[in-house]
């Protein structure tokens, strides 16, 4: 049988609506275990690699990579072997990986969730600890969740009669806005993490066999033609895909079938590490953007009449604007608002991604390539996010770059295409276009920045305003004198926005001593009213003077009058203080230190730690200390539960919980088991752990109460100076100190208190009224 043979299609079993039902449900449960599987994964390994937003960006590149090997897999095997060979291939690789849970379900909590002898150890890179632990635990199911919906559209395309396998494509992606949507909603409120991976590889068991089945019905009614017969290249029958941009040059198209999303996906993972700079990193979180990447797939291939060019490039234009304005602002703006911005810029810029790119798609016998190049594509965003931008970058600038290149990306679209607005003849768009940019210059300047307009502006308003009503009542210009406008108007248009750009790439160095970047963050070291300062995101995480006479005075949380320093004065003194740190800061704390007093600091993150112990230190808290001060390197949970293992408790006499992310919590701190870990820690029943919990979002007394109950720990709660701390103690007398008794009140509750485990937190419920 020659190559240029068709497929004959099986219509009476694919068309039928069991078999379209059965193709339908193994997609959408395949895509919405394919999506939960990563949330439930994740939250499990996040307490063991420090709770930094870059966990969940981490764990995303790798489910990418992953997600990748699935469509290469399906690729390959809809392309190289016989119907009937697919389907038993595929029905033993799920068999097998059936065999493989089960086996783990008897040595892990759960058969996805590993156990705790894959803790990172004291020097594991948090990158390569991350890989390692997804892929012993979910590679393999994943990569079979992955391949469903490829592999099963290509079987339906070729069994269904000229059915469109796309509206599979859409309801795949509809199943995964609905994993996401009930994990934060739903599941995490009223089931254990170890539950969840109970709950999912039940689940699993379910789309195996709805899977099974599907295979069974192919390999049974397709026909066995020749491997070439369901290839995929175009060199096989001689024909080319259909698309509906007429965009001539082949590599071109493939082109942007990887750089499409790929921007889209430096939007989502941007977006979603600006986000969790200030809010605690938890899966409600990384669900916000990951639902609007998701719904912008969703629009885009269900059907071509939802994304609308004349819609959705004029609302670019906008929401990339005020993303660019709002983040140049930076802490000044507020924080609703940059939500607001950046959700509806990253929603946007998915629209315009996904739309274009929905626009390129080829007839389905050219599916598995696209989709393997979209895959790859998501994973060239992941991998620039990930691993190149914090070796190049010193900030966050990947967000506003792939704002920027989506519009690159989509001037290089209009000009190419030939049924574009571009070569229309539309004079009146191109003025239309600079009258939207300086009203949207105009908008920015007064309600963002408080500023003023002038009479220049106004003028320039009038004049563009006036250009765009007579090309408007001109139609017919001609595509001659159009063309040119609307290629110069959008020139100018990324010209303003690459500008603003560079503008706030110059200002943000501005003034600043140090900046740095790594797995953990931002931080920036600057000077500013007498004051050496420490930034991280948008929070101050210390400050010193630069007034050598005040350079040792306590500043900040931790300030004389703030209730770390009444305990820390009115503690007694029998014996030298043993106090312990979880989180270093600039090293505020070591100016209590008096002679013979031992500080520990525990810090994750080595940046941190380097402005403080270098040869040349930014602050010098540590080194001017009278105590002797030691700083232990990584994760403190993991660092005080390893010394707990080796039998070398440190016997505090207070043990102080500062440690923070921007101004977010690491949530595995605040938990039961980390309590227990504290408690251990504690030299007897006068020891006091003493925890900050100054938040702008949280109201953490409602967790700190709960631990507090169920450790048996008294607990008062000190706000002075800006501050809030809560001191917890066996002894109730330690929280009534001589210096604590004029300050020290009751905790504050307006509801009853809530304990967070290991297995169990929602940040919900600590959310402030």
């Amino acid at each position: 049988m020659d190559g240029s043979s068709a497929v004959q299609p099986v219509a009476p079993r694919a068309t039928a609506l069991p078999a379209r039902l059965l193709y339908g449900g193994a997609v959408f449960l395949g895509a919405l275990l394919l999506f939960l599987v990563q949330l439930v994964v994740s939250k499990h390994i996040l307490p063991w690699f420090g709770g930094a937003p870059a966990v969940w960006n981490t764990s995303m590149l790798v489910f990418q990579v992953l997600l990748l090997g699935g469509y290469l897999y399906a690729h390959v095997i809809s392309s190289r072997l016989r119907p009937r060979t697919q389907a038993a291939v595929h029905l033993f690789l799920l068999a097998a990986c059936g065999a493989l849970l089960l086996i783990l379900s008897f040595a892990w909590p759960s058969p996805i969730t590993a156990g705790e002898a894959w803790k990172p150890g004291e020097h594991t890179n948090p990158l390569l600890g991350i890989v390692g632990t997804l892929c012993v635990s979910v590679a393999f199911p994943f990569l079979l969740l992955a391949s469903t919906s490829p592999l099963l559209q290509r079987w339906f395309s070729l069994c269904g009669a000229g059915r469109s396998p796309y509206r599979l494509y859409a309801l795949s992606n509809a199943g995964s806005l609905a994993g996401l949507l009930c994990y934060p909603f739903l599941l995490e409120r009223v089931l254990t993490v170890r539950h969840q991976g109970w709950l999912w590889s039940a689940c699993y068991g379910a789309f195996s066999l709805a899977t099974a089945a599907v295979a069974l019905s192919f390999g049974k009614g397709a026909p066995e033609t020749h491997i070439a017969d369901c290839g995929l290249s175009a060199e096989a029958d001689g024909t080319q895909p259909r698309l509906q941009s007429e965009i001539g040059n082949p590599q071109f198209r493939r082109a942007l079938w990887l750089a499409l999303p790929a921007c889209a996906s430096v939007a989502l993972l941007a977006t979603t590490n600006l986000i969790c700079q200030e809010v605690p990193v938890t899966p409600v979180l990384w669900v916000l953007p990951l639902c609007l990447y998701l719904l912008s797939f969703i629009i885009c291939f269900d059907s071509p009449r939802w994304y609308r060019r004349e819609i959705f490039h004029p609302l670019y234009l906008a929401a990339v604007f005020l993303a660019l304005v709002t983040s140049a602002m930076g802490a000044l703006a507020n924080l609703f608002w940059q939500l607001l911005i950046y959700s509806s810029a990253l929603f946007v810029v998915c629209m315009v991604c996904h739309g274009e790119l929905a626009r390129l798609k080829p007839a389905p016998r050219y599916l598995t390539p696209f989709y393997v190049a979209v895959s790859l594509g998501g994973a060239l965003g992941g991998i620039f996010v990930v691993l190149a931008a914090p070796l190049v970058f010193r900030n966050y600038w990947e967000f506003q770059i792939s704002l920027i290149g989506c519009g690159t990306l989509l001037f290089a679209v209009l000009v190419s295409d030939r049924a574009s607005w571009f070569h229309e003849a539309r004079p009146w768009l191109a003025w239309a276009m600079i009258l939207g940019l300086l009203m949207l210059i105009g908008i920015a300047v007064r309600f963002l920045l408080r500023g003023t307009l002038g009479t220049g502006y106004y003028a320039t308003v009038c004049v563009t305003a006036f250009f765009a009503a007579r090309a408007a009542r001109r139609p017919a210009a001609g595509a001659r004198r159009a063309a040119p406008l609307a290629v110069i108007s959008s020139g100018v248009v990324l010209a303003v926005f690459t500008l603003l750009l560079i503008v706030h790439w110059h200002s943000d160095a501005a003034g600043v001593r140090v900046i740095t970047r790594n797995f953990f963050g931002v931080k920036k070291v600057f000077d500013q009213g007498g004051y050496r300062i420490l930034r991280h995101g948008r929070i101050v995480h210390g400050q010193q003077s630069l007034d050598p006479a005040r350079r040792g005075e306590p500043t900040s949380y931790y300030a004389r009058d703030t209730g770390i320093n009444l305990l820390l004065a009115g503690y007694p003194r029998t014996n030298p203080l043993r106090v312990g740190v979880v989180g270093l800061g600039t090293g505020t704390l070591a100016a209590y230190g008096q002679p013979g007093d031992y500080y520990r600091f525990y810090e994750i993150d080595p940046d941190v730690t380097a402005l403080s112990r270098s040869e040349s230190p930014e602050f010098t808290f540590l080194r001017d200390s009278r105590a002797r001060v030691e700083v232990i390197a990584g994760d403190a949970r993991l660092a005080l539960e390893r010394e707990l293992r080796r039998r070398q408790p440190q016997q505090f006499d207070v043990l102080v919980l500062d440690a923070f992310s921007s101004d977010s919590i690491p949530v595995h701190l605040l938990t039961r088991e980390a309590f227990r870990i504290y408690v251990g820690h504690l030299r007897g029943p006068d020891s006091v752990l003493a925890v900050h919990i100054s938040n702008r979002f949280l109201d953490l007394a409602l967790v700190v109460a709960g631990l507090a109950a169920d450790a048996g720990l008294s607990s008062a709660q000190v706000k002075n100076a800006g501050a809030d701390w809560v001191l917890l103690s066996r002894r109730p007398a330690m929280l009534r100190l001589a210096g604590l008794r004029d300050h020290v009140q009751p905790v504050a509750l307006d509801r009853p208190p809530r304990l967070w485990t290991d297995d169990f937190s929602n940040i919900f419920q600590a959310l402030k009224r």
